[in-house]
């Protein structure tokens, strides 16, 4: 029996990455976990199948979908890290736009979470008692 390639020349990735994107929304979400620890697996070592990956806009349409989900966008910001601060770079011009797009999203996400945090700090301080002053003598 052949042995199969290490390097993963058997996997259609953008076949793959299509099907998946087209996912209904709602089973993306279910299956997100499985999803995405399968592309940080792909993607994790610089190399040909993570070019292929990362160059896809399916897999930027996957990881936007799922940057939405609360108890995903961890994974999703470091599969994102990942590429940013590996060594050699992932993002390039093919895909750089789509990467600033979904660090937007994350950007926006971040000020409506802060502007919600500030407002509550602002109702703490509004409900607190006045500090006493001292009694003159």
């Amino acid at each position: 029996m052949a042995n199969l390639p290490q390097d993963h020349d058997f996997v259609r990735a953008p076949v793959l990455l299509h099907t998946i994107s087209s996912f209904p929304k709602e089973t993306l979400t279910k299956t997100a976990q499985l999803v995405l620890q399968g592309l940080k697996v792909c993607i994790d070592q610089p190399g040909p199948l993570r070019s292929e990956i990362m160059t896809s806009p399916d897999f930027w349409l996957i990881l936007r979908t799922l940057s939405e989900s609360s108890n995903v966008s961890p994974i999703v910001f470091d599969i994102l890290e990942g590429g940013v601060t590996g060594t050699p770079s992932a993002i390039i011009a093919d895909n750089y736009e789509a990467a600033i797009a979904l660090l937007n999203d994350f950007a926006t996400s971040a000020r409506v979470g802060a502007a919600a945090e500030q407002k509550g700090e602002k109702r703490q301080r509004n409900a607190r008692p006045p500090p006493k002053k001292e009694a003159a003598r």
